[in-house]
C-alpha cells in the first residue's frame, strides 16, 4: 500500500469537486460542512466527519451544501488484501458515517498533512505507515446514522455567525443564539448533526484561523490572539501548543509567508 497524494480542500456553497475518474482508491474526509456526491445513478450527503472510499475507475462528481465543505483527501494504491474490510477492492464507494470524529483519526491527519512535503526515503515509509493505521482506525471506528436536512437548515445561521466571528465566538450560549436555541439544545443538535461536540468544533476553527493568520499575514501574536478569541497571548500560547504540538512562533518559523 502506497500513499500517493494527501492534502486538504475548502468549497465555498455550491462549489464543485470534479468530476472525477482516479485510476487509484480515493479517500475523502469531511471535516467541516456537507456535500453531495453523485456516482453512477446513486447520491449521498456526507456530513461532517464521514469517510467515503471511491474505488480505482469510478466516476463521481460532488457539490458542496448550504453550509460549503472542508476535505482531508488521500489518493492511495493498493493491491485487494493490503485493504481492510470493509473498504471495497472494486464496486461502489463505500461510507463511513461519522467514523472521523475522534481524535486518534484527526491526529492521524493532522500529521500527515504535516509530512506532504517530506520526501525522505524514512519520512515517505511514516506517511505509508500513518496511512496504514488511518485506514484501520477509521474502518474501526463505530458509525452514527444520518440526520435529517432540516437540522443542517437550523444550525446554519449560528454556523455562519460563529465562523464569521471568531473574535466573540469564545462562548457557546452566545453561538447558540443566533440559532434561536439554548445552549443545551444546540450542544445535542450540533452534536448528532457533526458527530463532533460543538466546543471541539469551535477549537478546530479557531485553531485553524489562527494557523491561517500565523502563515498568511505579519500580525503579531498579540493580534491574532484577539482575532481567534483569546483573552491573552499566553492562552493563545497554551491552547496554540496543546493542539498543534509547537508554540505559535515555532510554527510560523516552520511555515514561513510564500514571498
Amino acid at each position: 500500500m502506497k500513499l500517493l497524494i494527501n492534502g486538504v480542500g475548502n468549497y465555498g456553497a455550491g462549489s464543485k469537486i470534479g468530476p472525477a475518474c482516479w485510476p487509484h482508491y480515493d479517500l475523502i474526509i469531511l471535516s467541516e460542512g456537507n456535500l453531495r456526491l453523485s456516482w453512477g445513478a446513486h447520491d449521498a450527503l456526507l456530513l461532517a466527519h464521514d469517510a467515503i472510499f471511491i474505488p480505482p475507475q469510478t466516476s463521481f462528481v460532488g457539490t458542496a451544501g448550504e453550509m460549503g465543505c472542508a476535505t482531508w483527501v488521500q489518493h492511495f494504491s493498493a493491491k485487494a488484501p493490503e485493504l481492510p474490510s470493509p473498504i471495497p477492492h472494486r464496486g461502489p464507494p463505500r461510507i463511513l458515517r461519522g467514523a472521523a470524529s475522534n481524535e486518534v483519526v484527526l491526529a492521524l491527519l493532522r500529521r500527515l498533512h504535516f509530512l506532504r512535503e517530506h520526501s525522505s526515503r524514512a519520512d515517505l515509509r511514516l506517511r505509508d505507515t500513518l496511512f496504514q493505521t488511518l485506514l484501520l482506525e477509521l474502518t474501526h471506528a463505530p458509525q452514527r446514522p444520518g440526520v435529517e436536512r432540516s437540522a443542517i437548515a437550523r444550525l446554519q445561521p449560528a454556523i455562519t455567525w460563529a465562523e464569521n466571528n471568531l473574535a466573540q465566538s469564545q462562548r457557546l450560549p452566545t453561538i447558540a443564539r443566533h440559532a434561536q436555541l439554548s445552549a443545551s439544545h444546540f450542544r445535542a443538535l450540533f452534536r448528532e448533526l457533526r458527530g463532533q461536540t460543538a466546543g471541539a468544533w469551535l477549537r478546530e476553527r479557531r485553531m485553524n484561523e489562527a494557523c491561517r493568520l500565523l502563515t498568511s499575514t505579519d500580525h503579531s501574536l498579540k493580534e491574532i490572539s484577539a482575532q481567534t478569541g483569546f483573552g491573552d497571548v499566553v492562552s493563545f500560547n497554551r491552547s496554540f501548543r496543546q493542539f498543534h504540538g509547537l508554540p505559535p512562533g515555532k510554527f510560523r518559523q516552520a511555515n514561513p509567508r510564500p514571498v
